[in-house]
């Protein structure tokens, strides 16, 4: 598949093909999200659309694939791959906002085997999925529309910083505060 485009065409047609399975797993298949354990059907439903749209004998896509890489192995939720075991896109994914570990896993992955790596959160009060798309030195954040499956840009984060760090957490400080003598307690009251 590589041969007869270029880098940059097959990231658009590999982003193309997930926003579309994300599209029919939305129209076709909306029950799995109601299902207590989704994370093995969506995965494999998500993974069956990609290999169906792509329509390329060369390429399959795999869930739970263990990759080894130079210092671990990593194990997207879903990869695309040639027959010879060249990655060209991986996906990870979780029923809420990523973890500040499972970001930077997608990023060592990304960093390591210079593929397209993708994740994004299914947020099931939002209207929308959250996509994150790791380049070399930065992320991108995305909002994918549940209703028409348009794109908006939300920010470019350079790997430093990352704007969802501190989303989840709340810095939830108890105040101290000074316990008053009652009047009996106090001496300067009781006499």
């Amino acid at each position: 598949m590589r041969g007869d485009m270029s880098d940059r065409e097959l990231e658009i047609v590999l982003f193309d093909a997930f926003c579309e399975a994300l599209r029919r797993l939305c129209h076709d298949d909306y029950r799995l999200f109601s299902s207590q354990k989704r994370k093995g059907p969506i995965t494999h439903r998500i993974a069956m659309y990609i290999e169906e749209i792509l329509d390329r004998p060369s390429m399959i896509c795999d869930t739970q694939f263990q990759i080894r890489g130079d210092r671990c192995t990593y194990t997207p939720d879903i990869v695309v791959h040639d027959r010879q075991g060249g990655e060209v896109m991986a996906l990870y994914w979780q029923d809420g906002y990523l973890s500040a570990q499972e970001k930077a896993e997608a990023r060592d992955f990304h960093r390591e085997k210079k593929c397209l790596t993708l994740a994004f959160s299914l947020l099931p009060e939002k209207d929308y999925f959250l996509i994150y798309r790791f380049a070399g030195s930065y992320t991108d954040y995305l909002h994918l529309s549940r209703e028409d499956f348009s794109e908006d840009v939300l920010k470019r984060c350079s790997n430093d910083e990352d704007i969802f760090d501190d989303q989840m957490t709340l810095s939830l400080t108890r105040r101290r505060t000074r316990k008053r003598p009652s009047a009996a307690e106090d001496p300067a009251l009781s006499e």
